[in-house]
């Protein structure tokens, strides 16, 4: 009897992780058979053919810099507006260090000023290019959790930045594995936007 209360008390959570591990098998099945370009800014990215693009192709000047946002992807379901994967171009000479390290400092500052709780800050290659990777959360004033992670690209002219933002944890446990995909297949050439 003590066995089977503390299975019905466990079996929510034990559903809960089946499905999260069924869905990242499916993500990592998922073919990535679409390719959003934009050649204006010399950027691609695969995605699945289920996932809808939005291109905006909008230039936004700051003083000297620049933001070029190129394009948002999103899975193509009813609650697919709570999983968007933002692509933009920034003008890299704004910043004053361009490294990555430089690249990976900025972007942390300016995130904890924002009042966000960075998981994770990494370096990592893409398809043979350097880039930098922070997962972070925001709480919002009704007490929801949202998860982004950016993933910024430095080239000589441009900084791309592209960012997985959900609203809420379990949406992102459940599509992130595809924007793992979607990242690894990137490939830029750093026009100028």
């Amino acid at each position: 009897m003590r066995y089977q209360i503390v299975i019905a008390l466990h079996l929510p959570i034990i559903i809960l992780i089946l499905l999260s591990l069924i869905s990242v098998v499916l993500a990592q099945n998922v073919p990535l058979d679409n390719t959003y370009s934009n050649e204006m800014c010399g950027f691609s990215i695969h995605y699945p053919t289920s996932w809808i693009v939005r291109e905006f192709n909008q230039k936004y000047k700051s003083g000297p810099s620049s933001l070029f946002v190129m394009a948002e992807l999103r899975p193509g379901v009813p609650d697919g507006f709570k999983n968007v994967v933002e692509i933009e171009a920034e003008d890299i000479t704004a910043y004053h260090d361009m490294s990555i390290k430089g690249i990976g400092e900025f972007m942390e500052f300016y995130l904890l000023e924002s009042n966000v709780n960075i998981k994770e800050s990494i370096r990592k290659d893409i398809n043979n290019t350097s880039a930098h990777q922070i997962v972070y959360e925001r709480l919002t004033p009704n007490g929801n959790v949202f998860k982004t992670k950016e993933i910024y690209i430095p080239t000589e002219s441009n900084l791309y930045v592209i960012r997985f933002d959900t609203l809420g944890s379990n949406f992102y446990d459940k599509y992130i594995s595809y924007f793992d995909s979607m990242v690894q297949s990137i490939d830029v050439d750093g026009k100028k936007c």
